[in-house]
C-alpha cells in the first residue's frame, strides 16, 4: 500500500487530499482498509516521506513545501554537497547550513538558490537529519586537560569526538567508539574496541576500513562454523558431471588466493568453440540462513585495500574449500557454451560439476606467452594451444561487443607499491594485458548466458543493471567534446563508443569525464539491461567467493534448473526478498568502492609527500569555479587553487570549462598539459596541492622507489637523533 500512496501523492498533478479521498482513489471500501490506510499515512508522515497541510486535514508531498530528501557528502569542515533523485545536479552546502549533519547522512533540505544552467551556483540548507550514516568512529585516543577525545584520520567527519567512557583503552591507542549524542560542534561517544596502537604497521588502512564498516575479523561463531564444515566431498562428486580429466585452468593475479573461476576451450569439428566457464560452488558449503551466510550478506563483498583483502567469507572457505586450487577435486557450477565465429552463443548448458584444474596460470606469464611465445615460460607448453584459442575467441567476443555498442573506457588505474612496513615506495599504472581481457570477455559471456536462461523462464532473479546516463550530464559532455574539436552529435551508446575510440592521447582525460557521467551499475530484481555493456540481460554469476549476489544466483540456478523447484505461489515473496538483497548488495558495493578509493587516495598523498618541491608534467582533468585538478601520468591527482594563479585574475567559463585571464586573456582548458610544482601532499586529508610552474625546471623522475626509500630512511635517522 505504501508504494501506491506515494505514487498518488508524488504525482505532478496531485492536489492535497484527505484520508478518505485517498481511500477513494485506491478504491478502498471497508473500515478495516481505511484504518490500514490511516496507519500507513501516519507512518509516512512520521518518516518525513509526506507532510500534512497547516490545518492537519490533507496530505501534501515534500516538493510542494519546498523540501527534498537527499544524501549529504561533506568534503571538509567548511562545505559539502547534497545529492538527490529530484535533481540531476548536486547542491552546495555551506558549513553554516549543515545543521548537525555529518557525512553520508540522509537529510531533509530546502533550496536557497538554484540555476539549472549554472549548477555550481545551486545551494541548499539542511532542515532535518532523517537517518544517521555515522554510528561508529575510529581514531587515536587523546588526553588533554583531563578530557579524552579522538583524533580522526577521516577529514569528512566534521565534528570533535569527545569520549565519555574509555573502557580499557589508553592514550595513543587506536579505538572504535559508538556515538551517543550528536551536537552542532561535537559528538559524545564511548569506546567499545581497542583496534591497536598508532605505531602498528598498516593501522592507517585498518582505521579507514573500520570507519567505513568493514571489519577485518569475523565473529567467533562464524569462524567456528567455517572450521566445522565437511571437506569430504567424495559422495557429492558422484552426483555431478565429472570433468576431472579435462584441461581446465585458472588465470589470476600472481598473489591471488581466492580462485573462484576456471576456464577451458576446445575447437569443435564445425569450427565453433566450446567454451567452459567453471565457478566455485560456494552455495554447496554456505547454506541459506547459516551464520556464515548472514555474515556474508552483511559484508556484501570482499574489499581490496593495497596490501590486504578483507574477505566476504572466512579464509577456510575463500582460500581453501572453495578456491579452485590446482590438482584438487573441486565442486563447481559449470556453464559450457558453443560459440560461433561471430561470437554468438548457439547452445549452452548449466550444470553442477566437479573439476581438477590442470594448472594455475597467472596474468603476467600468460601475457608473456601470448606476446612472445612459449620460450619465455616453457612450463606453459601444456596450455599453449588453449591460450592461443582463448585469445582468438576473446578477440571475436570483443569485436562483437564493440559492434553492438559496448563501452570500453580503458582508463588508467593507479597501483600503490608498499614495502614490508606499509610505506608506499612507488605509484604505477596498473597493467591490463591480453590475458586480463580474455578472462574479462569470458566472464561477461557467462554472465549474459546465465541471465538470459533465467530471464527467458520469466522467474524471479537478481540482475546486474546499468541505467542510461543523465541527459544534463550528457549535454555537458557534448559541449566539452565539441569545444575540443570532437563531433559528438548524439549520446547513443554506439556513438559514445565511437567517440571514445577517436579520443586522441592528449585528450585521454575525456574517457574519465565520460566514466564520471555514467550512472552507477547496481543490482536489481528488475531487468532494465546494462547500458555500458549494451547488454539486454546481465547478472553476476562468476565470483561467489567475493560477491554475495553471485551466491544468490547460484542458489537460484540450483532451485530452478537443478532441482526443478518452481512454485508460482512464492514468486511475490521471493521477488521482494531478492529486491532487499539487491539493495543491500548495491549499498555494500558502493561502500567497498569508497573504502578502496579512500585508502588509495591516502596512500597516493603519502607517496607524493616525499616529492614536495619537485616539478611534474600533468594534464588538467577538471576545471571548477575554485580551481583546476591536475592528473599526473602516474594517476596522482591534485588541485591548483584559483587564488594561487598569480600571473592574472582568472574567471571560470562554465559553458566551455575554461579559465580565462582578464588581463592577458590566457586560457586554461581541460586537457591542457601543464608544468606544476608539488607544494603539499597531506596523508591525513588525502589532499595534494600544486602550483603552476611558469619557468620549466626539473621533471618528475621515472625510477622513484629508491629515492623514496632513501628519503624515508634519512627522515627516520634524523628522528632517531
Amino acid at each position: 500500500m505504501k508504494e501506491k500512496i506515494l505514487t498518488i501523492i508524488n504525482d505532478k498533478k496531485y492536489q492535497p487530499l484527505t484520508t478518505l479521498e485517498i481511500g477513494n482513489v485506491l478504491e478502498l471500501t471497508s473500515d478495516s482498509e481505511i484504518q490500514m490506510l490511516q496507519a500507513e499515512l501516519d507512518n509516512l508522515v512520521a518518516n518525513d516521506e509526506i507532510l500534512m497541510n497547516k490545518k492537519k486535514t490533507r496530505y501534501i508531498n515534500l516538493a510542494s513545501a519546498g523540501l527534498y530528501r537527499g544524501i549529504i557528502t561533506i568534503k571538509n569542515q567548511n562545505y559539502g554537497f547534497i545529492k538527490t533523485d529530484d535533481f540531476a545536479f548536486d547542491f552546495y552546502v555551506s558549513k553554516y547550513d549543515f545543521l548537525k549533519a555529518m557525512d553520508k547522512d540522509e537529510v531533509l533540505f530546502s533550496i536557497i538558490k538554484t540555476n539549472d544552467s549554472q549548477k555550481n551556483n545551486s545551494e541548499a540548507r539542511v532542515v532535518k537529519i532523517l537517518n544517521r550514516s555515522l554510528k561508529y568512529v575510529v581514531g587515536e585516543l587523546k588526553l588533554k586537560k583531563d578530557k579524552y577525545f579522538l583524533e580522526l584520520e577521516d577529514s569528512t567527519i566534521n565534528k570533535r569526538i569527545n569520549i565519555i567512557d574509555i573502557g580499557n583503552a589508553k592514550p595513543s591507542d587506536i579505538v572504535r567508539a559508538i556515538i551517543l549524542k550528536y551536537e552542532l560542534e561535537y559528538c559524545e561517544a564511548n569506546v567499545i574496541d581497542v583496534v591497536g596502537n598508532k605505531s602498528d604497521i598498516g593501522i592507517d588502512i585498518t582505521q579507514i576500513a573500520l570507519q567505513r564498516g568493514f571489519n577485518l575479523q569475523f565473529p567467533d561463531e562464524v569462524l567456528y562454523q567455517a572450521s566445522h564444515l565437511e571437506d569430504d566431498t567424495m559422495i557429492e562428486t558422484t552426483k555431478r558431471r565429472d570433468l576431472r580429466d579435462q584441461l581446465i585452468v585458472t588465470i589470476d593475479g600472481i598473489d591471488a588466493k581466492d580462485l573462484d573461476d576456471a576456464v577451458s576451450i576446445k575447437q569443435l569439428k564445425n569450427g565453433n568453440y566450446l567454451l567452459g566457464v567453471y565457478i566455485a560452488d560456494v552455495s554447496y558449503f554456505v547454506s541459506e540462513g547459516s551464520k556464515i551466510d548472514k555474515e556474508a550478506y552483511n559484508r556484501g563483498t570482499s574489499v581490496y585495500l593495497v596490501d590486504r583483502v578483507i574477505p566476504m567469507l572466512p579464509v577456510r572457505l575463500s582460500n581453501d574449500l572453495c578456491s579452485l586450487n590446482p590438482n584438487q577435486d573441486k565442486l563447481v557450477i559449470g556453464c559450457e557454451m558453443e560459440v560461433n565465429r561471430d561470437g554468438k552463443v548457439l547452445t549452452s548448458d548449466i550444470f553442477p560439476g566437479v573439476i581438477k584444474t590442470t594448472k594455475r596460470l597467472n596474468y603476467t606469464d600468460c601475457n608473456k606467452v601470448l606476446n612472445d611465445g612459449i620460450k619465455l615460460v616453457p612450463d606453459y607448453e601444456i596450455v599453449y594451444d588453449s591460450l592461443v584459442k582463448m585469445h582468438e575467441l576473446a578477440n571475436i567476443l570483443t569485436e562483437k561487443r564493440r559492434k553492438r555498442g559496448s563501452l570500453d573506457f580503458d582508463v588508467p588505474e593507479g597501483k600503490i607499491i608498499v614495502d614490508e612496513k606499509g610505506i608506499p615506495i612507488d605509484l604505477v599504472v596498473r597493467d591490463r594485458g591480453i590475458s586480463e581481457r580474455i578472462i574479462e570477455e569470458f566472464m561477461i559471456l557467462a554472465n549474459e548466458t546465465v541471465s538470459e536462461v533465467i530471464n527467458h523462464m520469466d522467474l524471479p532473479f537478481i540482475y546486474r543493471v546499468h541505467d542510461k546516463p543523465d541527459i544534463l550530464k550528457l549535454s555537458d559532455l557534448k559541449t566539452t567534446a565539441n569545444y575540443l574539436g570532437y563531433n559528438l552529435r548524439t549520446t547513443h551508446v554506439a556513438e559514445l563508443q565511437k567517440f571514445l575510440d577517436n579520443i586522441e592521447e592528449k585528450d585521454a582525460f575525456l574517457k574519465t569525464v565520460v566514466l564520471r557521467m555514467m550512472a552507477k551499475a547496481v543490482y536489481s530484481e528488475e531487468n532494465i539491461g546494462h547500458f555500458g555493456l549494451a547488454s539486454e540481460c546481465y547478472t553476476h554469476f562468476t565470483s561467489p567467493i567475493r560477491r554475495y549476489p553471485d551466491l544468490i544466483v547460484h542458489r537460484l540456478l540450483r532451485k530452478y534448473i537443478f532441482n526443478g523447484d518452481i512454485d508460482a505461489n512464492e514468486f511475490v515473496a521471493l521477488t521482494q526478498k531478492i529486491a532487499d538483497i539487491a539493495l543491500q548488495a548495491s549499498q555494500r558495493e558502493r561502500g567497498a568502492a569508497d573504502c578502496e578509493y579512500a585508502v588509495l587516495d591516502m596512500k597516493k598523498a603519502e607517496y607524493m609527500s616525499y616529492f614536495i618541491g619537485q616539478t611534474f608534467t600533468g594534464t588538467i582533468s577538471t576545471i571548477t569555479g575554485f580551481g583546476m585538478f591536475i592528473s599526473l601520468d602516474n594517476t596522482a591527482e591534485g588541485l591548483i587553487r584559483l587564488k594561487d594563479l598569480s600571473d592574472d585574475y582568472y574567471t571560470f567559463n562554465q559553458t566551455n570549462h575554461v579559465l580565462v585571464g582578464e588581463r592577458t586573456n590566457k586560457k586554461y582548458r581541460v586537457g591542457d598539459r601543464v608544468q606544476v610544482k608539488l607544494i603539499n601532499a597531506d596523508k591525513k586529508t588525502s589532499e595534494i596541492d600544486f602550483k603552476i610552474v611558469y619557468n620549466k625546471d626539473r621533471t618528475y623522475q621515472k625510477d622513484r622507489s629508491k629515492e623514496v626509500s632513501e628519503r624515508y630512511g634519512r627522515t627516520k635517522h634524523r628522528r632517531a637523533k
